[in-house]
């Protein structure tokens, strides 16, 4: 018998490539609801996604996931052109962010100085001085400061809502370091890079478009998956711990008051880091203490909903990511209704603001009166927004994204370590191998293949 820990994405993709196969299984999720942040909801005629706004075709798993579920023809893709139009706030202006050569040489977001250094880049043959280098240092020493600042910060931040000066850049950046490394330049590498992958991506059929999300949010993803094994998920069900005696793992878990427990021969585990920790640390105490490492930061999105014709801000645009100097409280910005106008009835806009991490996570512990203020007055000054929002909504993460941080090298060897030694344990979380949804499914999908 197979335990699965964890109803989210990665959890849900696992079971369905076994029970495709026919194998035993059962999956244990701890909230009623099914999924982890992958959640959606239709408030007031508006599209919400309370977790990630946007997943991406860019692997071969998920786009077979997809396909076996039958909802290829329910795919929808994004206004091409609100798609490519990026903004970052730098000194409370809205800049266009350079999509090639030619716009970036006319930008203002880059003054001659760092131009140079971009190209000067190609021969700039300076070394790390540490392996696990810092991606704010891997920039600076690459690039320079204003591009580390002004792009590569909002962007990260976008992603990770982490600090660059304690990110990993072989873990979060990974294409850039790899570019150094084999070519020994950014500049010509992630050419090269990006054209390989490019020529692996029509190998594998996958669409040039590779946003996605569905008529009624990437929810329907996980109904979708939740539907195919509903039979064999457990829900409310709180693992308290786990014990390991003569190859097999007993699973105490605690379901509406009652204490509770299953043997299983094997694991798949997909839960956040700190759970997982707390579980195996009686027979696993070096990965127990490696995963508390891991630090989780606090994120929030606050949804906006109002009448078109009352914003000023009329570029069709994908978003606005913000520079730390900015000191705006908000990490980025998503105009949802351009990219995917289905997310909001005719004549309405739905903005989604990103708030907290690294940078500002106080404001996720602020009451929903002190958040909506601070976050509204901010925007109605930036984009020009009069009247009032016709939908607030507020939806916390505590602990929301994972960090792969200058030291995550040696946390990865402890948690390899553990899985050599006990071949029937497999992890499928995001805090391992790749924190997006596509990574995800590919993990979830990569695992139960290994059990098949």
């Amino acid at each position: 018998m197979i335990a699965i820990l964890g109803g989210g994405i990665s959890g849900l993709t696992a079971a369905f490539e076994l029970k495709k196969a026919g194998k035993e299984f059962f999956l244990l999720e701890a909230t009623p609801a099914i999924g982890g942040k992958v959640q959606s909801s239709q408030q007031q005629g508006f599209t919400l996604e309370h977790g990630p706004n946007t997943v991406l075709i860019n692997n071969p798993e998920i786009k077979k996931l997809i396909e076996e579920l039958g909802l290829w023809k329910e795919l929808i893709f994004p206004d091409e052109k609100a798609s490519s139009n990026r903004f970052v706030l730098k000194n409370g202006k809205i800049e266009a962010f350079p999509s090639g050569l030619k716009k970036m040489l006319r930008s203002k977001l880059f003054c001659f100085e760092t131009l140079s250094a971009v190209f000067k880049e190609i021969f700039n043959t300076s070394k790390s001085a540490t392996e696990d280098e810092s991606l704010a240092a891997f920039v600076e020493r690459r690039w320079g400061k204003q591009i580390l600042d002004d792009f590569i910060t909002p962007f990260v931040t976008g992603i990770y809502a982490g600090d660059p000066y304690k990110m990993s850049a072989k873990y979060t950046m990974n294409m850039l370091k790899e570019a150094e490394e084999k070519y020994g330049s950014i500049v010509k590498g992630a050419f090269k890079i990006m054209k390989a992958k490019k020529l692996e991506n029509e190998k594998n059929g996958l669409p040039k478009q590779k946003i996605f999300t569905f008529k009624n949010g990437l929810q329907q993803l996980i109904s979708a998956l939740h539907g195919q094994v509903e039979e064999n998920v457990e829900q409310g069900a709180v693992c308290t711990k786990i014990e390991y005696t003569n190859k097999e793992y007993t699973i105490h878990y605690e379901q509406n008051g009652v204490e509770k427990s299953a043997t299983a021969s094997h694991i798949v585990s997909a839960l956040p880091a700190f759970a997982l920790a707390e579980l195996v640390h009686n027979f696993a105490f070096g990965l127990s203490s490696s995963l508390y490492k891991i630090n989780y930061e606090p994120a929030m999105t606050v949804h906006l909903g109002f009448d078109s014709k009352n914003m000023v801000f009329s570029e069709k645009a994908f978003g606005i990511l913000s520079r730390n100097a900015e000191k705006v409280p908000f990490l980025g910005v998503l105009f949802n209704s351009q990219f995917f106008p289905h997310t909001a009835p005719e004549g309405k806009d739905l903005i989604t603001v990103i708030c907290g991490g690294a940078r500002y996570p106080e404001i996720v512990a602020k009451s929903d009166e002190e958040v909506l203020e601070e976050i509204t007055s901010c925007l109605k000054v930036l984009l020009g927004i009069k009247g009032n929002f016709e939908l607030t909504n507020i939806v916390r993460w505590k602990r929301g994204i994972p960090q792969y941080e200058v030291g995550y090298r040696k946390i990865e060897a402890e948690i390899e370590l553990f899985l050599g030694a006990h071949h029937n344990f497999k992890i499928a979380s995001n805090y391992y191998k790749g924190i997006s949804v596509s990574d995800c499914v590919k993990n979830g999908s990569l695992v139960a293949q290994s059990l098949i």
